[in-house]
């Protein structure tokens, strides 16, 4: 894997940043250069095979509008599924929304345009937003028999609440270190070094002391990346930031260690706050050794850098860091589908086209353009020839079974802890004492979710 010198900036920006905000649940939009951003191919979505999920012949008779909100870059996904329910049920439209840049901003569209008479029966949900779609948005509850055979059943646990699922998985991400494997060479380092957090920070000593004028770390804390990062340190010692009914808990053990460790990190050198402005300096610059990103940043953006020309460095690709005696419990990222449609048989329509969506071919064309990990067993059976490209992608493959669900934010404002989580973060990276921040943080998140 590589990344080229002679990659415009404009071009490594647009597909970046297309791919890093969907990660953590924050903003997945446009940028001005999004044209250039991969695109999904052509699929043809099936539902035949899978009991329970075509509607009924009186509800197919009855429904003659869908509406659908998605993000930007969801839209050709979204599309592909209009395409077959329209094909599938002659008089049918379906409308699709695709102007929301963020997971909030969907819940926005929702809101707008039901206070102006349009319901929503379909829409993308990130996932650290469930609860809000299910108190506000009157989410409905899905079967997961209603799933084809193939679809992998081990991730629909980060689509619920409580018990209960209320969001299908279609997008699934999780955090990743990247690195330029010449500059970590020159250096020493081991890249097997850098499965925890020490091994990390011993490296980015060697980094600072060996290449001058090279930041050994970037982690980004913008568009929620920097609650993710804490959420999954931590969690590789068993601990939550947010328990099972939603209240906030910041200041556990492990929390304050990947805090510290995160306070170190931003001794090294300033932190990007956009993803996309860290990707752009690891890959334009060079001038940083490791930066921190989504997994579906990977391919997306090795095409991008690929495409303009000569002068490449090898790429690696290893999981956020574990605290020392830790486990690999990343936590989730991306979005789920999530019925919305009271009427029966709304709801019915609305659950075919939400299972269209996920059909094998619909999923492995996603994963082919922006390398989530894929959610159902006949896409990744599709997917060899993008993993014998790839083979650093193979192996989080089989990370999905330590995969852990976001945290659960309670009360009508428990939306807005993520971002708050991650200003703090920001806070401590650029200097702030971790302890008191994270019991600011604890007060805060208190409030908002009380």
């Amino acid at each position: 894997m590589i990344w080229t010198r002679r990659s415009t900036r404009l071009a490594l920006a647009a597909a970046v940043f297309t791919v890093t905000a969907c990660g953590a649940g924050g903003a997945h939009g446009r940028s001005a250069g999004s044209s250039l951003r991969p695109t999904v191919r052509p699929a043809t979505a099936a539902v035949e095979e899978v009991d329970g999920a075509k509607a009924s012949t009186q509800c197919a008779a009855r429904v003659k509008t869908l509406r659908m909100t998605v993000s930007g870059p969801l839209n050709d996904a979204a599309k592909s599924g209009k395409a077959y329910m329209e094909k599938a049920h002659p008089g049918l439209t379906v409308e699709i929304t695709s102007t929301a840049t963020t997971y909030t901003q969907i819940v926005q569209q929702i809101n707008a345009d039901a206070a102006a008479g349009r319901r929503t029966d379909l829409a993308v949900a990130g996932f650290d937003l469930l609860p809000t779609f299910v108190q506000q948005l009157d989410a409905q509850e899905v079967s997961p028999r209603l799933l084809r055979a193939s679809y992998d059943q081990r991730l629909t646990s980060l689509g619920k609440v409580g018990n209960e699922l209320y969001a299908v998985p279609q997008q699934v991400s999780i955090p990743v270190l990247l690195y330029n494997a010449d500059l970590l060479a020159k250096a020493g380092v081991d890249p097997a070094s850098l499965k925890d957090t020490a091994g990390v920070l011993a490296a980015a000593e060697k980094i600072k002391a060996t290449l001058p004028g090279v930041q050994p770390i970037d982690l980004p804390t913008g568009d929620q990346f920097g609650q993710w990062f804490l959420n999954t340190i931590a969690g590789s010692k068993g601990a939550n930031i947010s328990d099972a009914a939603g209240r906030p808990d910041f200041n556990s053990a492990p929390a304050r260690d990947a805090a510290g460790f995160l306070a170190k990190v931003g001794s090294y050198g300033p932190q990007s706050k956009a993803p996309t402005d860290a990707l752009v300096r690891f890959g334009l610059s060079r001038k940083t050794a490791m930066v921190g990103a989504s997994i579906n940043s990977v391919v997306p953006g090795l095409r991008a850098a690929l495409a303009q020309g000569k002068g490449a460095f090898p790429l690696g690709v290893a999981p956020l860091p574990v605290l020392p005696g830790g486990a690999q419990h990343p936590v989730a990222g991306g979005n789920g589908l999530v019925v919305l449609a009271t009427d029966r048989c709304q709801n019915e329509m609305a659950t075919e086209l939400m299972v269209s969506l996920l059909a094998p071919d619909v999923v492995a064309a996603g994963v082919e353009a922006l390398s989530y990990l894929p959610v159902d067993l006949e896409a990744a059976n599709r997917l060899v020839s993008l993993y014998k490209q790839y083979p650093q992608l193979v192996p989080f493959n089989g990370m999905i079974d330590s995969i852990v669900r976001a945290p659960y934010w309670a009360g009508v404002r428990g939306g807005e802890v993520p971002t708050v989580a991650s200003d703090a973060v920001q806070r401590i990276m650029a200097g702030a004492d971790a302890a008191s921040t994270l019991a600011e943080l604890q007060t805060q998140a208190e409030n908002l979710t009380g």
